[in-house]
C-alpha cells in the first residue's frame, strides 16, 4: 500500500525547517555585535563545547563571567566582542538576538525578564 500524500508532507516539512534554517542563518550572522563593541552581552560557544572550556575561553578574553545560562555553552559576559570571537566566540549579542515574533515565546519571557532583572 502506497501513502503519496505523505512523501508530499514529508517533503513539505523538510523543505520548510531547511528553509527555517537557512533563515535563522542569516538572521544570527546579521545581529551579531560588531568586533569594537563592548559591555554586558550574551556569548555563544559551540554546542559541543563544554562549560570550563567555555569559562577559560571568556577569562582569557579578558571578559568578566556574569552568569552562564540554561545551555552550559550560551554565557552572559561583560567584556569586547572581538576578544571574545578571537579566543573561540561564535557570536556575541545584545538582549535578545531575534525578535520576540522569531523565537515565539521564549521570546516574549526572557525580553521581559531582561527588562524586570538588571543585569
Amino acid at each position: 500500500m502506497s501513502f503519496p500524500g505523505h512523501r508530499f508532507a514529508l517533503s513539505l516539512f523538510v523543505g520548510i525547517v531547511v528553509l527555517w534554517l537557512g533563515v535563522m542563518l542569516v538572521v544570527m550572522r546579521h545581529s551579531s555585535l560588531p568586533p569594537d563593541a563592548t559591555g554586558t552581552m550574551l556569548v555563544v560557544f559551540d554546542p559541543g563545547m563544554d562549560e570550563d572550556a567555555a569559562f577559560a575561553s571568556i577569562t582569557s578574553a579578558g571578559a568578566r563571567p556574569i552568569r552562564k545560562t540554561a545551555f552550559g555553552f550560551i554565557w552572559v559576559v561583560n567584556g569586547t566582542a572581538g576578544e571574545l570571537m578571537s579566543q573561540g566566540a561564535l557570536g556575541a549579542y545584545r538582549e535578545l538576538p531575534l525578535p520576540a515574533e522569531i523565537a515565539g515565546c521564549v521570546g516574549v519571557v526572557d525580553r521581559a525578564l531582561a527588562r524586570a532583572l538588571p543585569l
